[in-house]
């Protein structure tokens, strides 16, 4: 450790019973000789902190001039009657001549409501804290607005990220486009409802467990998790960095693979990019996938995938219809045991409690990537009252956290380290499959949950929802899901949903599952089934 200065300031705040407070806080105390040298280290540190708080903050460049705000504003409940709006706001490329690529030209699209756009209005559907707003675009934005596409509005998502149902956000319940009272799925949930509705042509949703599929999945929407750090998730809220994603939602497959490719590649501001090709060198998916041929490639089915507890029967049915299908195109099917994949879930679950418990806080480490600095500064510290305010699956992960890493010290870690035995057992599939196949969900959208009860009834809908999902978080792989039919609700016989297909592949392996499922796609209006 080097101390650059001892300066202290002639209004120093530091007292003696601050430096003694803080070992305390971990039941340790300080020898008496050591107080008054530590009192005056930590003086001189306050001193060299508030001058680093006074500093201009350093964010992603953000183009006002070219790509300006117009018409930015709260809809209200005649112009959002599902739910699925939280701001509207008109953007495009005032100078389209400086884009070489005009991927996008011609479509709108909405970003998920954790997703910063600069200058409007960011609810992160909770009312646990004040809505902020940020100071610059994430990278997507950038990259679509360059791309030519249409910015139209932020989606609704649940509150603070963390459900996959729909009916936690502060602003109200998103209503799935196929039957109202039932869910959209989350957290991405006013993404799935706005293309699955085709009320926009594209969304990007953020994925920390499957909070981009299983709404795809509920929705009928494409809905692609990309491999880890193929997209920057510079200027996107993050719940935990090792399984933050984001990637794009569509009404069809080709168009999924215009959305990836003008959002994909290395950035620059984040460091979970190391393994990303430059933008330069992000394939052609749209044209790659367009020639593709379905005929002659192996497909795995995920044995254990089709064993969760949730899984009705009726899913598995219409999985095996779709297996029979792949076939008929000339696929070779075969099945592929990975009893990892049964402990997966948990996996996933206690790393995620740990670390989102940790950023929650404010306290990620480690990291080399542009956050937002005013975003803690709105959220933090956590008063009673935002507390009381905040959704129950965030108050667990704090509970959690809190519990775990006070009682198995090395757990994090540990499940850091299994979920690098999960991929190399994931991986060891892929040496005898192009793909692999699960069911997304194991049940079609729910009732909508109850927003007032007890802790366990505000969740009972969204258990179990990501155990097919969650893992590949953990694990890096790009994993899809694809619409393939509708089966009836469990508790709405007479009402039906749809259904999704997940498609695994490995890292960076975009194009196999691209190819699986526009394969399918082109043979099959998912529709009709």
């Amino acid at each position: 450790m080097s101390i650059v200065s001892l300066e202290i300031d002639g209004n120093n705040p530091v007292t003696v019973d601050d430096v003694i407070a803080q070992p305390a806080k971990l039941g340790l105390s300080l020898l008496p000789n050591e107080i008054e040298d530590f009192h005056l280290i930590l003086s001189a540190l306050d001193k060299s902190a508030k001058k680093i708080m006074a500093m201009d903050d350093y964010l992603q460049p953000t183009d006002l001039e070219r790509f300006p705000r117009k018409n930015i504003h709260r809809p209200d409940s005649k112009d959002n009657t599902k739910g699925a709006w939280a701001y509207k706001v008109e953007i495009e490329d005032t100078k389209p001549e400086l884009s070489s690529k005009h991927l996008l030209k011609g479509k709108t699209i909405c970003f998920k409501d954790c997703i910063e756009v600069a200058n409007v209005p960011q609810i992160l559907g909770t009312s646990a804290q004040p809505n902020w707003t940020p100071k610059a675009d994430a990278t997507v934005v950038s990259r679509v607005l360059e791309a030519g596409a249409k910015v139209v509005g932020l989606a609704t998502c649940e509150n603070l990220c963390s459900s996959t149902c729909s009916n936690t956000s502060s602003t109200g319940n998103v209503e799935n486009p196929y039957g109202d009272g039932h869910s959209a799925g989350g957290s991405s949930s006013g993404s799935g409802y706005l293309v699955g509705s085709g009320e926009v042509d594209l969304s990007i949703g953020g994925d920390q467990g499957g909070s981009i599929r299983v709404p795809s999945a509920h929705c009928g929407v494409v809905g692609l998790k990309p491999t880890f750090g193929l997209v920057p998730f510079t200027g996107i809220v993050s719940n935990e960095t090792n399984i933050d994603h984001a990637g794009p939602m569509t009404q069809t497959v080709l168009d999924n693979c215009l959305l990836l490719q003008a959002i994909a590649g290395k950035d620059g501001f984040d460091d979970r990019q190391y393994d990303a090709p430059s933008v330069q060198d992000v394939p052609d998916y749209y044209n790659i996938t367009k020639a593709s041929d379905i005929k002659g490639m192996k497909i795995g089915i995920l044995k254990e995938s089709l064993e969760i507890p949730a899984m009705t029967e009726s899913m598995k049915k219409k999985f095996y219809e779709v297996v029979e299908q792949y076939k008929a195109l000339g696929c070779e099917v075969v099945e592929i045991s990975i009893p990892y994949h049964n402990v997966a879930p948990e996996i996933w679950m206690v790393g995620q409690r740990i670390a989102g418990s940790l950023a929650r806080r404010g306290l990620q480490t480690g990291r080399r990537l542009i956050q937002s600095s005013t975003y803690f500064d709105n959220c933090l510290p956590t008063s009673q009252e935002s507390f009381d305010a905040t959704p129950v699956p965030v108050k667990n992960c704090i509970i959690n956290g809190l519990y775990l890493t006070e009682h198995y010290p090395s757990l994090y870690s540990k499940s850091i380290n299994l979920s690098f035995k999960a991929r190399d057992e994931y991986n060891k599939a892929f040496e005898e499959v192009d793909v692999l196949i699960t069911p997304t969900v194991p049940l079609v959208a729910p009732r909508h949950g109850v927003r007032e009860g007890t802790p366990l009834q505000q969740i009972k809908t969204t258990v179990g929802l990501n155990a097919n999902t969650g893992i590949f978080n953990m694990t890096g792989h790009p994993s899809m899901s694809l619409p393939v039919g509708f089966l009836p609700s469990v508790e709405d016989k007479d009402m039906k949903f749809p259904v999704g297909l997940q498609i695994i592949g490995p890292h960076f392996g975009e194009e196999a599952i691209y190819r699986a499922a526009y394969g399918w796609e082109k043979n099959y209006n998912w529709k009709k089934y």
